[in-house]
């Protein structure tokens, strides 16, 4: 019911920007109005969910493309805050266990809303499958992000590049301002260790993602 409320007020809200260019002229004006109607209609079974609603400093500058290209500034505030938000595992180890990472990166469960509640899980899952090809001959792969077929055959097994790679899965916007790829450790979709396993999955030589 709360999935088909919304889907009117968003319908709503776009009858009235068409209808009203007169009352609305201002893109400004519109864009709070609609935002104050999501904001009043949406409910979550957290209030961890319901904060999704406000955008971080980050989101707020990166929601200027498409109106305007960002300022060299702007885009040094968007580096600045992502690498901000990264957070390093208790370990200290950036490569975890590629079985487990092989794992993640093909579950997309996590942060459902069921019912009214939320999924049970003990952990969220990567979903990387979703916009990668991962590990050669799989077919029901995304094109969306590049492909990570022989990530470390050709990246190599360094430090540096288990470094690299662990930022930037966990905020891919230290690397590529307000690009597609989810920050999936900065908003604690995932955890430093389940990243760990992620990034052995794309360079430990034993992965299948490595393998010809």
């Amino acid at each position: 019911m709360r999935i088909k409320k919304l889907k009117w007020t968003v319908l709503g809200a776009a009858a009235l920007i068409a209808a009203g260019c007169a009352t609305f002229p201002d893109p400004a004006a519109t864009r709070q109005m609609v935002e104050k109607m999501m904001s009043e209609d949406f409910t979550a079974p957290s209030p961890a969910h319901l904060k999704r609603l406000t955008q971080d400093a980050s989101q707020q500058i990166c929601s200027k493309i498409g109106e305007a290209k960002l300022t060299q500034e702007e885009t040094a505030e968007v580096v600045k805050l992502a690498r901000a938000s990264i957070r390093y595992p208790s370990s200290g180890k950036l490569v975890g266990d590629w079985k487990r990472g092989n794992t993640l990166a093909h579950d997309g469960a996590g942060d459902r809303i069921q019912f009214g509640k939320l999924e049970a899980r003990k952990e969220n899952g990567g979903l990387c499958l979703n916009c990668h090809a991962l590990a050669p001959g799989e077919i029901n792969v995304g094109n969306v992000g590049p492909s990570l077929t022989g990530y470390g055959a050709q990246r190599g097994y360094s430090e540096a590049i288990a470094k690299y790679t662990y930022e930037k899965i966990y905020n891919a916007w230290a690397y590529f301002p307000c690009s597609t790829m989810p920050r999936l450790g900065a908003t604690g979709h995932l955890t430093p260790e389940q990243i760990t396993h992620m990034v052995a999955f794309l360079i430990d030589p034993q992965s299948p993602v490595n393998k010809k």
